[in-house]
């Protein structure tokens, strides 16, 4: 009986899927406050020299591709933006994409925000800061630091 309730109490806790990340960063998706617990760096297919940088509150991992929208995704909330691959820098008006996916419905804020990596290797480091509002959603803001695995 015992390992009944484990299992039941395990399921009713939940668990998150992805590469844990260190950090501070504040999420305010209109009235939520979604924790980003998971991120991690990949290779950006679509400019050569560049990385995509993925923070969420679930479901990011190595394998994860944020390059397009996908309906049947991974659900949770997430933020994600393209950076120089090699070299530590400042963008303060880095194109910054906010999604929320609940499989079936992805809504997707982008605009511009203030990115800095601090480091790319072995762990990419940095900070973000960005405000938008959504129309059905309301305010949207994202700001501090992270440390998330590179994955290649």
């Amino acid at each position: 009986m015992k390992h009944a309730w484990g299992c039941l109490l395990l399921a009713a806790c939940g668990t998150t899927s992805g590469e844990p990340m260190k950090g501070n960063i504040a999420f305010s998706y209109g009235t939520s406050m979604p924790k980003m617990s998971v991120g991690a760096a990949v290779e950006d297919m679509d400019t050569p020299g560049h990385m995509v940088v993925m923070m969420g509150d679930d479901n990011v991992d190595c394998s994860s591709d944020f390059s397009g929208i996908s309906f049947g995704g991974p659900s949770g909330t997430f933020v994600y933006f393209s950076v120089d691959a090699t070299t530590p820098g400042t963008d303060a008006n880095a194109e910054i994409s906010i999604e929320h996916s609940t499989g079936s419905h992805i809504s997707i804020n982008g605009t511009g925000g203030m990115v800095t990596i601090d480091t790319v290797m072995p762990r990419v480091t940095g900070s973000l800061s960005v405000t938008t509002t959504d129309d059905q959603v309301g305010a949207i803001s994202v700001s501090g630091n992270f440390d998330i695995k590179r994955c290649f």
